[in-house]
């Protein structure tokens, strides 16, 4: 008896050393199997379909789930709602441009301020750029919760299993009505057909995408469990009171004092940005943007660096970074302000000469958001309350927004395009617009009908390559098609790969080859060496 005395009491010591499970309502039911079937959608539809309008279906749907799964238990506030409400829009940008920087740099702003969202609404406002970070911090925490959550779910010691019984049961229920309903739809619409066909072509690829959402469906049921009961991990104020502020005002002022004697030095070379011409000497314009640029990238990360680091080494007096300190941090933030907009004035200078690309435009729109960061730096030095990563957080979404909205590509092949129209520009490079991706294409397609006989021609090169290889599928061998062998042949069809610059690039060239049905039986011709004497009467 003694001994299966101790036994038990050895299993309920067990017990107790074990994680609590979470106590879970039947709303966090109907959340868990929600945000399964948002997780597999993701990963159907967002994941790998090329970040077009599946993707902005799928993070819609999730980042409004689990909205208002934290805000029916916490407190709807204004930072996180417009963190909130700017994730949400970015998620425009999957369909209405083609840039992948912008969309790569999208998806990890909308996933960053989603957090900010989510956090604020289940634990309050962050305060300070440590708390910020910690929010971040948290999620990683949420990792060691995924077996607690499984077991929260599935345990027998409350109505939480007999609920997902029960909600899986209903699922398996509709299956048998989904093999009736399913075929009427596809067979009453050809839109739904398509989808449908899309969806289970291959089927091997379907199956290891549902494998994929699955096996990252409990990461996300974890932290929607974790954050809403607040079983997350925190960054601790530590109890570093800071350095003497004799070490940093003697390494500041030495930094300083070479800013000051680099400005006079570079003054006019600096400042001939703003009158519109070059300093003396060999150098071009190309050089001159160049250099300026790389110039100002490196000074503005150290000193961001010096400033982070200096903000959070100096010994405070009553929570307050001395004068001293404050005064030198402003004088090195607005030199680097100063650099920031020389730097522009000289890519203003270099589109207006050379045209503008991608590349330019984005690295402009990066300096305005350094100039931004700098200006809540100095901010944050007199305003404690100043957050410079949300306000980071919240440039950077607001400027890719605009980028992916505006649609970069778009704006750079039209502003060529134009500016060679009204000859601004003395040519166009045809293999620019061509590389911009299905924003170039309806101008190629102008081009492909110009007078001038070199320009027309190397567009229709691009346009051969387009029918022929990279935006139809299975034309390789093509000597003479139509307009619905192409359609029959166009590549991603299905509305997860939707975009806007796709359908009208699509458009461009359909109408292309209504007007001039001719051309699909020379495509292949423009691979090899022309015969100029054959285009002598286009």
């Amino acid at each position: 008896m003694e001994e299966n005395n101790n036994v038990l009491e050895n299993e309920e010591l067990q017990n107790d050393s074990l994680p609590t499970l979470f106590n879970l309502t039947k709303s966090d039911t109907v959340f868990a199997v929600c945000a399964f079937i948002a997780v597999i959608f993701f990963s159907l539809f967002g994941i790998f379909s090329g970040f077009a309008l599946g993707y902005l279906i799928a993070s819609a749907l999730t980042i409004i789930l689990f909205g208002v799964y934290f805000a029916k238990s916490g407190k709807v506030r204004f930072l996180s709602l417009i963190s909130g409400l700017l994730a949400l829009a970015n998620g425009a940008i999957f369909i209405c441009t083609t840039n992948g920087s912008v969309r790569f740099f999208g998806v990890i702003i909308g996933f960053l301020l989603s957090l900010v969202c989510f956090d604020g609404f289940a634990n309050g406002t962050a305060k300070g750029d440590r708390q910020t970070f910690g929010i971040f911090y948290s999620v990683a925490s949420t990792l060691g919760n995924i077996g607690i959550t499984l077991r929260s779910l599935f345990s027998s010691n409350s109505d939480n299993k007999k609920t997902i019984g029960k909600a899986f049961i209903g699922l398996l229920c509709a299956i048998p009505v989904l093999f009736v309903v399913v075929p009427l739809l596809i067979s009453s619409d050809d839109a739904f057909k398509g989808m449908m066909s899309s969806i289970f072509s291959n089927t091997f690829t379907f199956f290891l995408k549902t494998i994929f959402g699955v096996s990252i469906c409990p990461f996300f049921i974890s932290y929607g469990f974790s954050l809403k009961t607040g079983r997350v991990a925190k960054i601790k104020e530590g109890n570093f009171k800071g350095i003497e502020n004799t070490y940093l005002i003697s390494f500041l002022s030495a930094i300083s004092v070479s800013y000051v004697l680099y400005l006079f030095s570079q003054l006019a070379y600096f400042f001939s940005a703003f009158k519109g011409f070059l300093p003396d000497g060999d150098i071009t314009y190309a050089q001159y943007a160049r250099k300026g640029f790389f110039e100002m990238c490196v000074i503005a990360v150290i000193n961001l660096l010096i400033v982070f680091l200096a903000l959070f080494l100096a010994k405070k007096e009553n929570g307050k970074v001395c004068h001293t300190i404050k005064a030198i941090l402003t004088f090195i933030s607005v030199f680097t302000l100063i650099i920031i907009a020389t730097a522009i004035s000289k890519m203003v200078l270099y589109i207006g000469t050379y045209g503008m690309t991608v590349l330019r435009v984005t690295t402009s729109a990066f300096m305005l958001f350094l100039s931004i960061v700098f200006i809540s730096v100095i901010l944050r030095i007199y305003i404690k309350k100043i957050n410079i990563i949300k306000t980071a957080l919240i440039t950077a979404g607001s400027i890719i927004l605009i980028l992916g909205t505006a649609n970069v590509n778009h704006v750079c092949a039209r502003y060529n395009y134009e500016s060679y129209k009204t000859q601004r520009l003395d040519t166009i490079d045809i293999q620019g617009l061509y590389e911009l991706g299905y924003e170039g294409i309806p101008y190629i397609v102008k081009l492909a009908s110009t007078e001038d006989f070199d320009i027309a021609l190397e567009a229709q090169g691009y346009l051969a390559k387009a029918y022929l290889y990279d935006y139809f599928d299975n034309m390789e061998d093509a000597v003479y098609f139509t307009v619905d062998d192409l359609k029959a042949n166009e590549i991603n069809k299905d509305f997860a790969h939707f975009n806007i610059p796709k359908a009208l690039a699509y458009d461009a060239l359909y109408d292309y080859i209504e007007e001039n049905p001719w051309f699909s039986t020379i495509c292949q011709s423009h691979f090899s060496e022309p015969d100029e004497t054959y285009y002598s009467d286009f």
